[in-house]
């Protein structure tokens, strides 16, 4: 799974780059590039803004990396030459990416079959336009609020018939990098009703 079309270059030696949404840790992406014929090795480029990079990583004749050390709330651009006893490709297409996505907080911990509330998820690197997924099919996200790069606001509806005991909550980035949960929201079911201040009618 890519994060966008790849554009591909023609000539001899040039990789096509992707991102991979697959798991890695957090402040760091997967990258894959195709296989160049003739190619002994690969050289990955990163820099902060588009088309400058700085000095590359040689990861050897591989062509996938994960990508750490990354930048905190703002986005790394990709690109990976191939290089032979001839010398280096061109580039690759480029891509960029946040770092994976780190909620690492929750509030409340718990919610309560047939209501509505607000989850307050607290982290790093929650890109404009993330989303919230969670693990119980019986509980919707009506809405997200990004607030900052670390704190996003849910809006869900928890059904009344929602399984009960402990659910996984992801953040997913705009281009599917997803982070999940160090922590994990509970279904409890409603409080029973009480009845309190019983008291006698008949007193004279």
């Amino acid at each position: 799974m890519t994060d966008r079309e790849i554009v591909r270059f023609s000539g001899v030696l040039v990789a096509a780059l992707v991102l991979l949404v697959s798991p890695a840790l957090a402040g760091s992406v997967n990258l894959l590039w195709d296989p160049s014929s003739g190619a002994t090795g690969y050289k990955v480029y990163s820099g902060s803004a588009s088309g400058s990079y700085g000095t590359p990583s040689n990861v050897g004749n591989t062509t996938q990396t994960t990508f750490g050390s990354m930048a905190d709330c703002r986005a790394t651009f990709f690109a990976v030459t191939a290089f032979n006893s001839a010398g280096d490709s061109g580039f690759s297409n480029e891509i960029a990416s946040w770092p994976r996505p780190e909620p690492t907080s929750l509030s409340p911990l718990e919610v309560e079959q047939g209501t509505t509330v607000y989850l307050a998820i607290g982290g790093n690197n929650f890109e404009p336009g993330s989303s919230v997924q969670l693990s119980n099919p019986g509980i919707t996200v009506n809405s997200v609020t990004r607030n900052s790069c670390g704190q996003i606001t849910a809006n869900l509806t928890v059904s009344g018939s929602a399984a009960f005991g402990p659910v996984n909550v992801s953040v997913v980035n705009t281009n599917g990098v997803t982070g999940n949960s160090s922590v994990q929201l509970s279904v409890v079911g409603s409080p029973l009703p009480g009845v309190q201040n019983l008291r006698r009618t008949d007193k004279q």
